[in-house]
């Protein structure tokens, strides 16, 4: 397992230790973020659980690993996953999705902004779509603006 590799101390293991649990749900799966068709570099430190000071663990990120991970008694949906992540804040206004990141918000409402939810390349509505183990998850967020 990659992430038990990565491993150097002894904090970055108790970061870990629930990950490492088999007693609640411990599911993975790829995730991606484009934005004007620009990736968002998930792997930087600040997103991840081990240097994060906001971070979840129901559904986070860990240093060596392009996966997201989900803990905890109940499964999150894609929406709240995201709005889980550090950095990232993610709302449903009047039906219009609304994604803060680093400062830059993106709302629906807006006709040049459009967002696109993949589940292993199908698209699907973010509130209503629990993750599983397994799947790859993507949101685009393009701007014409």
């Amino acid at each position: 397992m990659q992430r038990r590799a990565v491993l150097a101390g002894v904090s970055s293991l108790t970061l870990l230790a629930g990950c490492l649990s088999d007693d609640e749900v411990d599911d993975r799966g790829e995730i991606e973020i484009l934005i004007d068709g620009e990736p968002v570099n998930l792997s930087e430190d600040r997103y991840q659980a081990e240097h994060a000071t906001n971070h979840s663990i129901d559904f986070h990120l860990h240093e060596g690993s392009d996966q997201w991970y989900m803990e905890g008694e109940e499964r999150v949906t894609f929406a709240e996953g995201i709005d889980l992540l550090p950095y990232f804040s993610f709302e449903t206004v009047d039906g219009d999705h609304v994604l803060d990141h680093d400062g830059d918000t993106y709302n629906e409402a807006d006709a040049s902004t459009e967002m696109t939810f993949l589940i292993d390349g199908e698209s699907v509505e973010p509130t209503e779509h629990t993750l599983e183990d397994g799947e790859e998850i993507v949101l685009e967020v393009s701007t014409s603006g």
